[in-house]
């Protein structure tokens, strides 16, 4: 097994935490050309760099100085993309009139995903049980939903979309039938919304994240 050294170790854990190289550098406080650098082994931290690199990764100092000894040779987890904000039904309901989605605080919290979206990503917390089923497909409420608007809405897609007469977007699955489009829910309690030019799809629905 091949010993990895402190430089392979960075950039292992930015991977697994989902962060660029770019977001790690704002996280403790340097460069972005520093964290190349130490990525491609040709400078490493300095002492004062150590502990808020540490903490940024997750890991304590010793994890971070000494590692676990030798470089995994379990298979990965796929990898992640990147991380996407997660913003209010309100806001997923104006995403496409915005001309700058870069409005979004730098606070607000951010989700890593899997899925390959593009720049225009967001994720959206559910609520309420409308897309919650038994059987087939489920998307309980609680669940975070990662949305690209980029992305061609076809039938049998989940999207984020928002009727005419309503500020906040919901989620459901889009159907085309003979010509006719609908808003379907998982639940069978509720109904499903026939939409004909009073509906705004906003984007689809790439990933569902679920807390335990």
């Amino acid at each position: 097994m091949n010993k990895e050294n402190l430089n392979q170790r960075i950039k292992r854990l930015r991977k697994l935490n989902g962060y660029t190289q770019k977001e790690l550098a704002k996280y403790v406080g340097v460069s972005h050309g520093s964290i190349s650098q130490w990525e491609s082994e040709i400078t490493s931290p300095k002492g004062a760099q150590i502990q808020p690199l540490a903490k940024a990764l997750k890991v304590d100092i010793t994890e971070l100085l000494q590692g676990t000894g030798f470089a995994s040779n379990v298979e990965p987890g796929p990898d992640i993309t990147g991380s996407v904000p997660l913003i209010s039904w309100v806001q997923a309901g104006a995403w496409k009139e915005m001309e700058d989605i870069n409005f979004v605080s730098e606070s607000v919290p951010r989700y890593r995903t899997t899925a390959k979206v593009g720049p225009n990503a967001f994720a959206v917390r559910v609520v309420g049980d409308s897309m919650t089923s038994s059987t087939g497909r489920s998307i309980p409420a609680g669940s975070i939903v990662v949305a690209d608007p980029d992305i061609e809405a076809i039938s049998g897609k989940v999207v984020i979309a928002r009727l005419d007469d309503s500020s906040e977007a919901t989620v459901k699955e889009l159907v085309i039938d003979a010509g006719r489009k609908y808003l379907r829910p998982f639940n069978n309690s509720f109904p499903t919304i026939p939409i004909n030019g009073n509906c705004t799809i906003i984007a689809v629905a790439k990933q569902v994240i679920q807390e335990l």
